[in-house]
């Protein structure tokens, strides 16, 4: 008896088959074909019109590990693997047949090869013309929506929330309802903070004037919104996945001025608006800055400083710090400390000591290569019993025996090899070959990027400790056991007007 799984989707199609219904007719199905059923694969309420599915990608990856107990897979109709073309014929000609598995539908009928195909090819066909078909309808349902004043989905702004009209039609049994944005309570506040923006006040000040609490990100979503806050309602914005940009050009955007009560004026939205592209295409925009000592500096009490997303570190609630000053500051003290004495003199001590502790590996490494060599003459003997007895069987299991084992020693082996190599190397130093590498680690920093100079200082540095009331920072490095460097006082890191 041939073993099989059934695959079940549904969509949020009201004229869907549910998964209980497309369960029965499987069942039906298999038992008329003497097939047993061993797992379930499903997708509830999921898009045909891709592969990114739970339950369809589980199905795809039990194959290719190779151990499946079964070798067909149960489908209602060819929609249910997908509603494009191409993603059903990738999953049947190349992951099924690879792996040695049939796809058989409920709804195709028994037919020689070549009608099968031609019939497959038509219905997947059809499948496609319907999701786009569908698809178009629903734009142009959403697009009229919006023209009417009318939203076409999705959750209300923040500063406002939605009011449900009904629109006199039923649909299974329910009146069908429409909605458009009235203000909420914290409306107030959110005309506040993009009036400031609209002025040009950083976002850390208009929020703080406002009295939000949001993350940068989020604020961002909000100023794109701004034509929404002038009283519009703004569709056909987002850009098709895979298009490679997030958003269309203005000129498709489907706008329906008036729609809602405004929080701002539309100068005040354009002038948003322009902010935005104006900072995108910006080199040096402040907002998008790397800040490198991100994880690595803090203050005295411990708390991490962490970026205002405004050209500024700050520790808690405490004083806001000039990011390029404070920057600018503990590399010229990295830089310092490595190229001075006292960092290559610990650093020297640093490996005196890990060589003390390292025992003289010599006697194992003779012992093990003389194990090594014996194992090797054993194999060798063995092998040559193969030729001269009839039941190999035992010489075969001992010869495997012996391969784990030389295996197991000849990599301990090299273990130990490199490692007394390494150490040879190591006390071999002296302070000006250590100098000599702590140069060409400072030489290695110029010309990068913010970002590679961020991972080169995180191999190096431990912590950075910035006492905000000195001025003064102090840096452990990370091969130096603990051994704090502090810097000169006045370095005057000073914070933002």
């Amino acid at each position: 008896m041939e073993k099989c799984v059934l695959y079940l989707r549904s969509s949020k199609d009201r004229s869907e088959v549910s998964l209980d219904a497309q369960r029965r007719q499987l069942c039906e199905l298999a038992q008329t074909k003497n097939y047993l059923i061993v797992k379930e694969f499903e997708d509830a309420v999921e898009s045909g019109k891709d592969d990114d599915r739970p339950g369809f990608q589980a199905m795809i990856a039990e194959m290719r590990l190779g151990k499946k107990e079964w070798s067909i897979v149960l489908a209602l109709d060819t929609s249910r693997i997908s509603r494009r073309r191409m993603i059903s014929i990738i999953f049947e000609e190349q992951e099924c047949k690879k792996q040695g598995v049939r796809v058989i539908y409920k709804s195709l009928p028994d037919a020689d090869p070549a009608t099968e195909m031609i019939l497959k090819s038509i219905l997947q066909a059809m499948d496609e013309w319907h999701s786009l078909t569908s698809k178009a309808k629903g734009l142009a349902g959403m697009n009229e929506n919006v023209k009417q004043g009318f939203r076409a989905g999705g959750r209300a702004p923040r500063g406002y929330q939605l009011e449900h009209t009904p629109t006199g039609a039923i649909r299974d049994g329910s009146p069908v309802m429409k909605s458009k944005l009235i203000k909420s309570d914290d409306a107030a506040a959110m005309a506040t903070y993009l009036k400031k923006r609209a002025k040009g006040s950083s976002r850390a000040r208009s929020i703080e004037v406002a009295g939000l609490i949001s993350p940068v990100t989020t604020l961002i979503d909000i100023e794109r919104n701004a034509l929404v806050y002038a009283g519009h309602t703004v569709w056909n914005r987002h850009a098709e996945a895979g298009s490679g940009t997030k958003f269309r050009d203005e000129s498709e955007w489907v706008i329906t001025k008036g729609t809602h009560d405004a929080l701002i004026t539309e100068e005040e939205a354009d002038l948003i608006l322009k902010q935005l592209d104006s900072r995108k295409y910006a080199p040096d925009r402040v907002a998008k800055r790397p800040y490198i000592l991100s994880g690595l500096l803090q203050n005295t009490d411990g708390i991490m400083f962490v970026s205002d997303g405004d050209g500024a570190y700050r520790a808690g609630k405490g004083k806001r710090m000039n990011a390029e000053a404070v920057e600018k500051a503990v590399l010229r003290k990295v830089f310092a400390d490595l190229q001075g004495d006292d960092y290559a003199a610990a650093i020297l001590e640093h490996y005196k000591k890990q060589l003390a502790g390292v025992k003289d590996s010599d006697a194992e490494i003779k012992y093990i290569a003389k194990k090594v060599s014996e194992i090797d003459s054993n194999n060798l003997r063995l092998s040559d019993l193969l030729t001269k007895t009839s039941a190999p069987d035992a010489l075969l299991r001992a010869i495997e025996t012996n391969e784990i084992e030389r295996i197991a020693l000849t990599e301990r082996l090299n273990a130990l090899k490199g490692e007394a190599e390494l150490s040879r190397d190591y006390k071999k130093l002296t302070l000006k070959d250590i100098k000599v590498m702590l140069n060409n680690i400072v030489d290695s920093f110029e010309d990068k990027a913010a970002e590679d100079i961020k991972a080169m200082l995180k191999t190096i540095v431990e912590t950075i400790i910035l006492d905000t009331a000195s001025l003064t920072i102090s840096i452990t490095y990370k091969l130096k056991s603990g051994v704090e460097l502090a810097s000169p006082r006045g370095f005057e890191p000073r914070s933002p007007p």
